[in-house]
């Protein structure tokens, strides 16, 4: 054999030598990896269990079940505080509803109608009346005279004049009944939206309206924290002060905020409206309907969403974090009977002031708690 086929005899030993020996590291490496993976699952798999473990620890664990009632009772007075400091805003989440059927402005104004020629009708009964009574006191000629006024038509009545326009001595007529001083107040109040060079809010003040119904698991952590006197300091805390609202502001901030108007109100709504009349001032005071809970208020529609600066549920709902809304779930509103009251210029028909007290309840479906609350908004209209 020659040198140079021993040398690369060699050769090929050693290379397969070194063949051998990545195929074995290879297989080595491929085992280490496979162990690292299963070690890896299995220490995920145990700390899964220490967690559970330790979470079925917790439950039972007094100081951590304590914690997490008042986590829920904070949670409730979190949102509470970021839906009135949103609460100017609340407009934006919403569109504008027209709830004012044509049937229903038809029938309304029939009615209204109607009133006026009854009235008018009484009073050519009572002239009727008279000419009859000359009649019967008089001879043949008076009677010849009655014969004659029978064969005339009647003059038509002049139709009384509506609230807001003037009698014949020229002083602006006052609102008779219910009706018509809640069609005087719409009218009145929208004014206000397209005329008013300002309007000067005094305040808008949040309050608890009565003791709220919290859940017995929570009652005794919501009194360590307070009760009702830390929620009712909390609310006022986040209430609003003076502000001057001029231009597009009037329309986004005075209620009805974000809407063209300032109340939809009409008397299916309403359960007073009520005019009083003093030194050429009008005081007028609007006392509404309840609006039921409901998950689903719009401005619009209902009854106080027509007229107030109500907080709506859907905005509440947009609002909540997830990890308070896993604790106290969906939020809905109800609105107990409200009122609004207003002052008026009877010669102008101009609003001077306007002072709302809304009446909100606020519940939590997961929590099932329900907290009555009210905002006073008070406002000075400058023309």
């Amino acid at each position: 054999m020659k040198k140079t086929d021993k040398v690369e005899k060699k050769d090929n030993v050693a290379a397969e030598e070194v063949k051998d020996k990545d195929t074995v590291a290879s297989a080595d490496a491929d085992k280490k990896v496979k162990k690292d993976k299963a070690t890896k699952k299995a220490e995920k798999a145990e700390k899964k269990a220490a967690k559970k473990a330790q979470r079925k620890a917790d439950r039972k664990n007094p100081e951590i079940k304590a914690a997490k009632k008042i986590l829920a009772i904070k949670c409730i007075a979190a949102i509470l505080c970021a839906v009135i400091i949103n609460f100017s805003i609340s407009g934006m989440f919403t569109s504008i509803t027209d709830i004012v059927k044509m049937n229903d402005e038809q029938a309304y104004k029939e009615a209204a109608q109607l009133k006026a020629s009854q009235a008018a009708g009484s009073t050519n009964n009572g002239g009727d009346s008279s000419n009859g009574g000359a009649s019967s006191n008089g001879g043949a000629s008076s009677n010849g005279g009655a014969s004659s006024n029978g064969d005339a038509s009647p003059a038509p009545a002049e139709p009384a004049p509506e609230p807001g326009e003037k009698d014949e001595s020229g002083a602006p007529v006052k609102p008779a009944d219910g009706i018509q001083t809640l069609e005087y107040f719409n009218s009145a109040i929208n004014k206000v939206k397209t005329g008013a060079s300002s309007v000067e809010q005094k305040k808008v003040e949040n309050y608890l309206a009565s003791s709220p119904t919290i859940p017995s698991a929570l009652n005794s952590i919501y009194k360590m924290l307070g009760g009702d006197s830390w929620l009712d300091k909390m609310l006022k805390d986040n209430s609003q002060g003076a502000a001057t609202l001029k231009g597009a502001d009037i329309k986004a901030k005075f209620p009805v905020e974000g809407e063209s108007y300032a109340s939809q109100l009409q008397p299916a709504d309403v359960k007073a409206a009520t005019c009083t009349e003093a030194n050429g001032i009008y005081t007028i005071t609007i006392t509404t309907l309840p609006d039921a809970k409901s998950t689903a208020h719009k401005h619009g529609t209902g009854r106080n969403p027509k007229a107030f600066n109500v907080i709506l549920p859907g905005t509440v709902n947009d609002n909540i974090p997830g990890v308070a809304k896993s604790l106290v779930g969906e939020a809905a509103m109800a609105y107990p009977s409200s009122t609004v009251t207003i002052t008026v210029d009877a010669a102008t028909g101009n609003v001077l002031t306007a002072n709302y007290d809304l009446k909100w309840t606020i519940s939590f479906t997961k929590m099932n708690a329900a907290i009555p609350l009210g905002t006073r908004s008070n406002y000075e209209i400058k023309w």
